[in-house]
Order: structure tokens, then sequence, then C-alpha cells
């Protein structure tokens, strides 16, 4: 009895450092990719998606929304009237065909 115990132990313990010595495989992104520098990048937070609009000229922004490409839609107002408008990757503020 004692040897089956002490030979589960043992295949407990090299399945422990087996996995311990697992390496991710070399060239996988670990984080997300970043913009090159001098080049604005997609506003992570919604207030920045935000100011980002209102500083391109719009008010009122609301019903703001990311997507999943990581850029950010909204609607919102310029010269009196309501738009859509999309902060894309590049951080670039376009107002969108409805």
């Amino acid at each position: 009895m004692k040897h089956v115990v002490a030979s589960v132990a043992a295949m407990v313990a090299a399945g422990g450092i087996a996995i311990a010595q697992t390496s991710p495989p070399t060239g996988t992104p670990t984080g997300p990719a970043t913009p090159p520098a001098g080049m604005p990048g997609t506003p992570e937070t919604a207030n920045s998606a935000k100011a980002q609009i209102e500083a391109s000229g719009y008010t009122n922004v609301k019903d703001l929304k990311r997507q999943q490409d990581g850029s950010w839609q909204a609607r919102a107002t310029k010269n009196n009237e309501e738009v859509a408008v999309m902060v894309d990757a590049t951080g670039n503020v376009t107002q969108m065909s409805q």
C-alpha cells in the first residue's frame, strides 16, 4: 500500500513539473497592438472618445458605443443637425452616412 501511495505522489509531482516547463509559442502577441509613435490611437475609454468627437466640432455626443474592432460610434450634433459619427482605429473622427 505504501508503494501505491508513493507512486501516485511521484506521478502527480512529475505531472506538475511537466506543466511548469511548458512555454507559450514564440512570436505570439501577448497584448494589444500599439500604434506607431506620433500616430493617434483609438481612444480606450468612452470619455476619451467623446472628447475626441467634441474636439472635431461636434456637440451633444450620445449613444457612444465601442465596436468589436475597437472603434467608437455615437450620435452627435453639428450645424444643428444630429448625425452618426465614428472614431476609427487611427483616431480619426468621421461623419457616417445614414
